[in-house]
């Protein structure tokens, strides 16, 4: 990945003063817990390509600083065509990155919960990221299944470049945009197997990519929705079960209540609420969204991130937690 050229590119600050309380954008970016492919780390920066107001934006983003006092310097290319106003990007990065999220009441309203409250200080500034293209992160979210986060980024990365759209830029990069509905509809299971390796979950790809070309599916319709229809509403799609169904509500459809149980937070909410006992993921869920209400998600990241980071040796749990 080339870096911005200053000849092409333009470029604005974020102060802290236009972020609701600390950051940290690598923590951010890295967390694993998205329903779009990972950005591109280039140095200490982080690269993505979005559409914009029907424009193709390439934007690089460097935080400088702490994670309670920083800038973060944005840098971005238009083909030359297409423009976009600093205020439309601002307003896209704000979301997606979560700005407006307000960690210090997060972290002020669960001070008192020592299983949570105990990640705070290690990861500090981490924030939930949201996907803007609803298609993207329903298929991003079922390609998650049973998969690592490498592996499941790896088979987006080949969708796209095998049925996404080629867009340059001045500086003389280039990059495959994610494939729509209608790129997918008219595939077989076999062929994309073969072309991207998504294996069992094609079948539900496509089926999915039908229903929305084919308006069976509307998922504007589940982000108004309250969380428990559209939770029901999700689990009737072919081949999308209750994590799937959490994941693509809470970082695609923005369903803050919504708490995806994986593997990691199984283990570390067993761990940490319940002595070890075996609790089955549906109660797991349930207890998160009881416990944490509309944090539920926030509650979801943090818990997962912290595990993550203590299975590389990058931090510690109390010892009560064997299942890691």
């Amino acid at each position: 990945m080339p870096e911005l050229n200053p000849s092409h590119s333009r470029e604005f600050i974020l102060a802290e003063d236009d972020v609701n309380g600390p950051l940290n954008l690598e923590e951010t970016i890295s967390s694993a817990q998205t329903t779009e492919p990972e950005w591109i780390r280039n140095e200490q920066s982080y690269v993505d390509v979005e559409k914009i107001n029907d424009t193709y934006v390439k934007y690089s983003v460097k935080q400088n600083g702490s994670s309670d006092h920083f800038t973060i310097l944005v840098e971005y290319v238009t083909p030359p065509s297409m423009s976009i106003s600093q205020t439309d990007l601002k307003q896209h990065l704000e979301k997606v990155l979560g700005l407006g999220d307000d960690l210090r009441v997060f972290y002020e309203t669960f001070s008192a919960d020592k299983p949570l409250s105990l990640t705070f200080g290690p990861v500090r500034g981490l924030r939930l990221m949201r996907g803007t293209n609803l298609y993207e992160s329903l298929i991003c979210s079922i390609l998650s299944q049973n998969n690592s986060a490498k592996r499941w980024n790896g088979i987006a990365r080949l969708l796209m470049k095998q049925y996404g759209r080629k867009i340059r830029f001045p500086d003389g990069s280039s990059w495959f945009l994610f494939p729509r509905p209608k790129d997918i509809a008219g595939l077989t299971p076999r062929e994309l197997q073969k072309a991207t390796s998504m294996g069992y979950r094609a079948k539900s790809v496509i089926t999915v990519s039908r229903m929305i070309q084919n308006k069976e599916l509307d998922l504007e319709s589940l982000v108004n929705s309250s969380y428990e229809n559209a939770f029901e509403n999700l689990l009737h799609l072919y081949g999308v079960g209750p994590k799937v169904a959490d994941c693509f509500l809470l970082y695609g459809a923005g369903q803050p209540r919504a708490a995806p149980v994986d593997v990691w937070i199984h283990r570390i909410a067993n761990g940490l609420y319940f002595k070890g006992r075996k609790m089955p993921r549906p109660a797991i869920a349930s207890f998160l969204r009881d416990r944490f209400g509309c944090w539920a998600g926030y509650a979801q990241l943090y818990l997962f991130h912290y595990a993550r980071r203590r299975k590389f040796g990058t931090a510690k749990l109390p010892r009560h937690v064997s299942a890691f």
